[in-house]
């Protein structure tokens, strides 16, 4: 069995949560589904550190590693703007899978309760913006949000990257 990958593409992410104390980054590699397609899937790590939860009266702090598996459409508008045919404009959805479990442990009670758990599957969405610098390079500004994070609520964070692509970017 064998398949052609067309123009794998790497990309790196630095993210910055609702909340102003998280932060963290992502790392991902995606591909077209098929040449003519412009529907791309994309499978990456996360991690976020700093994600408050409101528990108990109190604010809790949690770190949060997932892997991610998206699927995504890429729009770009046909325009004559030199700057306006250097944007993408790019729709995510998937799921990611919680690395870490985090829970809050009462000693003195000797009772624990989950926030998290290893292998949680939580869905996910977002938008991306990206701006050709090169054939092989992109810029790229978005969001992803998690509407549901385990029992973390929602989990919004806003992300600044950059993205090379390797292999054949020609011929399609």
């Amino acid at each position: 069995m064998s398949f052609s990958i067309n123009a794998i593409e790497t990309s790196f992410s630095f993210h910055q949560g609702d909340d102003s104390n998280t932060q963290g980054f992502s790392f991902a590699v995606s591909d077209k589904f098929s040449k003519a397609s412009n529907f791309y899937w994309n499978l990456g790590y996360s991690y976020l550190d700093d994600v408050k939860i409101s528990w108990n009266n109190s604010d809790l702090y949690f770190k949060v590693d997932t892997v991610d598996a998206v699927a995504s459409y890429r729009y770009q508008p046909k325009s004559y703007n030199k700057i306006m045919k250097k944007v993408t404009f790019e729709y995510l959805a998937g799921v990611s899978f919680a690395l870490t479990e985090n829970k809050f442990v009462w000693p003195e009670l000797d009772e624990e309760k989950y926030f998290s758990k290893s292998n949680d599957v939580n869905a996910l969405f977002g938008f991306n913006v990206h701006y050709e610098l090169s054939k092989q390079t992109a810029l790229h500004l978005g969001f992803k949000y998690q509407p549901s994070f385990s029992q973390f609520d929602d989990i919004t964070s806003f992300n600044l990257g950059f993205s090379y692509r390797f292999g054949n970017q020609f011929g399609y």
